[in-house]
């Protein structure tokens, strides 16, 4: 399931995130983590107590690095990077359809648990209009939610490095990192839906009584 949710990761990605927003955030970023780093190194410099090397330069080294990687992860997922949704999603300017859907309608969750079931001519117009709002609130979760949890892990790992917090703390950003993971397969497990939808066919329909064009009852007049 992860291979396919990777898939659908890229291959939805640029449906869901703009590339000059995400440039443009990217930029910003850096321009943030450059003079962060700057600050940093003049503080390494002013700190370092004069002829000393080894693990200490190392150390320093790492330290700002991760500080580095941690502010510009963190400041580019402040930044806006999703479309805006278009002109069918609105009406009168507003918009009309949540695009940061993560649930489904309770007759299109069954299909998406771990175990694999066929999808019931019924639910199947369900699960096609569901999956898709399910799959673009994923990914668009995952853009926003990766670069924030891996600026929390570098910002950890910057602190472990330097030696001011303990190994327990800077633990648990990695935790909050393994949400990542799940959320690529829950992507795999919608995809599989989805594809099992396509391969239903549709409802038979319903056939009505042919309307009959004789009255109903009995044709005797009554006795005046």
């Amino acid at each position: 399931m992860f291979r396919l949710g990777w898939q659908v990761l890229c291959g939805r990605l640029g449906e869901v995130v703009d590339p000059a927003r995400a440039r443009r955030a990217a930029w910003i970023a850096g321009a943030i983590a450059i003079v962060a780093l700057a600050g940093l190194v003049v503080l390494a410099v002013v700190d370092r107590p004069s002829g000393s090397a080894g693990a200490g330069v190392v150390r320093s080294v790492l330290t700002i690095a991760f500080s580095a990687l941690a502010v510009w992860a963190i400041a580019y997922s402040c930044f806006p990077t999703a479309r805006e949704v278009g002109p069918e999603l609105r009406i009168n300017g507003r918009q009309i359809r949540p695009d940061g859907q993560l649930s489904v309608r309770a007759s299109v969750q069954p299909y998406l648990e771990r175990r694999a079931r066929p999808v019931d001519p019924e639910d199947r117009e369900h699960v096609l209009n569901d999956v898709p709002l399910l799959q673009r609130g994923l990914v668009r979760r995952l853009s926003r939610l990766g670069p924030l949890l891996l600026g929390v892990a570098s910002g950890g790992a910057a602190g472990l490095a330097a030696g001011q917090v303990e190994v327990f703390v800077v633990l648990w950003p990695f935790v909050y990192l393994l949400l990542l993971p799940d959320m690529v397969v829950r992507l795999g497990r919608a995809e599989r839906a989805r594809l099992s939808a396509l391969e239903t066919d549709p409802p038979a329909p319903k056939h009505r009584p042919p309307w009959r064009r004789t009255p109903h009852g009995s044709k005797l007049d009554l006795p005046e």
